[in-house]
């Protein structure tokens, strides 16, 4: 019995829970926590400030065209059959009676000719011809056989451009020293120009000719050499003569490019080969239902002597300066004020406005301009401690009140933590970004902080 009621006793054993009592420990990580919490608390809803760092840059959205070079050509024919020999390079300008080529019976000139160019070539001229050789290595196509033709074409030239001015007179002194007897026939230009030895197809062509099916065609192009120094026969192509300096590139235009140009009188034009740019007069007509400039100059003929087809850009829809978001630029209203109502002073430009003290008597403040600009012989301003109504004072009795304004865009500048307006003068702007003068007054500088999204932002506030 006694052992049923010591088991029975050990089953009836209660053990009490102790309560929870929360240890330092606990406290520390609930602090922790309920920090951690109400900081995502800040952060999700605080709006964010967007800074950008003002950098130099260059925007351009010009599409490049494709223009037909029109000029005034003629192709110049044999009048015979024989060995041909050249006097003239390839761009020289010839005046009318000048020597262009020989012809010979027995190809008998031109070991002489070689004879002439090779003693007229000194150590710059083997300079020069070694630059065009390994111009030609680096940039040789071996799907492009035409290259070859051209490098050849382009050596000789050069030959004959180093002893162009008298290759004719020693030719005939050269003759007569070794006492030479050859019989050969001259031919002299019939007017002046500049001499091309290329022809393409097109030398005929007028502007009326001209429409997209002939644009759409300046891949395909070819040009063919007849500066062969070689046999010809009478009626043969011996050279092409540009009569006049003036030449034209004629270019289809979509509506966009002819609204951008109908207004203008004079367009600044890049030729995307080269980078070359120059100023050319603007005619328009339509063809076809198609809207063509006619883009005139008296420059760079001779360069582009020999291309028919030229990609084009017109600098209309591009700029250079600073680049910023569009998102940033916002507008400020300025107060007009005349010239003799703003004082320099220690580098600021200072107003004098009348204010009154709490007993109605007249006083001055001087403020000095948060922001201002000028233009001609006018002032515009802007200061939190001017408003319309406000009367400003010049010399003797001269007063002036704030009414006349007009909206400036600018951006806030964050360099020292507090938004500063700053105005900007856009040059070109696309969809996401502007160019903005970095020339304006107070304005804008390289490395400068902005606000990416200003709209809920005024002046002065802090930024942190």
């Amino acid at each position: 019995m006694a052992r049923a009621r010591e088991n029975v006793n050990s089953h009836n054993t209660v053990r009490m829970r102790r309560g929870f009592k929360p240890g330092i420990a606990f406290f520390l990580t609930l602090l922790i926590v309920l920090y951690l919490a109400v900081l995502l608390w800040n952060y999700l809803t605080k709006k964010h400030i967007s800074i950008y760092e003002v950098n130099t840059s260059e925007i351009s959205d010009d599409s490049p065209l494709y223009a037909y070079a029109l000029r005034n050509e003629e192709i110049i024919t044999t009048d015979d059959e024989g060995y041909i020999n050249y006097y003239i390079p390839e761009g020289s300008r010839v005046g009318k009676g000048d020597i262009v080529y020989t012809l010979d019976s027995d190809d008998s000139l031109r070991s002489v000719l070689d004879t002439i160019k090779s003693s007229s070539t000194d150590s710059a001229d083997v300079s020069t011809i070694r630059e065009y050789i390994e111009t030609f290595y680096n940039t040789y196509d071996l799907a492009e056989h035409s290259q070859i033709s051209d490098f050849h074409f382009q050596i000789s030239n050069l030959l004959m451009e180093q002893s162009r001015s008298n290759l004719y007179k020693d030719l005939k002194k050269l003759l007569k020293s070794r006492s030479i007897t050859t019989e050969y026939r001259k031919f002299k230009a019939p007017k002046s120009g500049v001499i091309s030895y290329y022809t393409d197809g097109y030398e005929s062509l007028k502007q009326n000719d001209i429409d997209d099916e002939i644009i759409a065609k300046s891949g395909t192009t070819d040009r063919i050499q007849v500066a062969s120094d070689g046999k010809v026969t009478s009626g043969e192509s011996a050279y092409k003569l540009v009569t006049s300096n003036e030449w034209s590139l004629i270019v289809p235009l979509d509506d966009d490019y002819y609204d951008t140009l109908k207004d203008l009188d004079t367009v600044r034009v890049t030729i995307a080969k080269d980078n070359i740019s120059f100023n050319a007069s603007v005619e328009h007509y339509d063809k076809k239902g198609t809207h063509f400039a006619k883009l005139t100059t008296s420059r760079y003929m001779e360069r582009y002597i020999n291309d028919r087809f030229l990609r084009i850009e017109f600098a209309l829809r591009s700029a250079k300066g600073l680049k910023i978001p569009n998102s940033s630029i916002l507008e400020k209203e300025y107060y007009e004020v005349p010239s003799e109502y703003c004082v320099s002073d220690n580098g600021k430009m200072t107003v004098i406005k009348r204010v009154f003290d709490e007993g109605g008597n007249e006083d001055v403040e001087n403020i000095d301009l948060s922001s201002y600009y000028q233009e001609d012989d006018k002032y515009y301003v802007r200061d939190d401690r001017l408003s319309s109504g406000d009367v400003l004072l010049a010399g003797g009795s001269s007063t002036y009140e704030l009414s006349k304004t007009i909206t400036q865009e600018g951006v806030y500048s964050v360099n020292e933590g507090f938004c500063r307006f700053k105005p900007v003068e856009v040059l070109y702007q696309n969809k996401e970004y502007s160019i903005v003068s970095d020339t304006t007054r107070d304005g804008l500088s390289v490395f400068d902080h902005i606000v990416v999204d200003p709209s809920e932002l005024n002046d002065d506030d802090f930024i942190d």
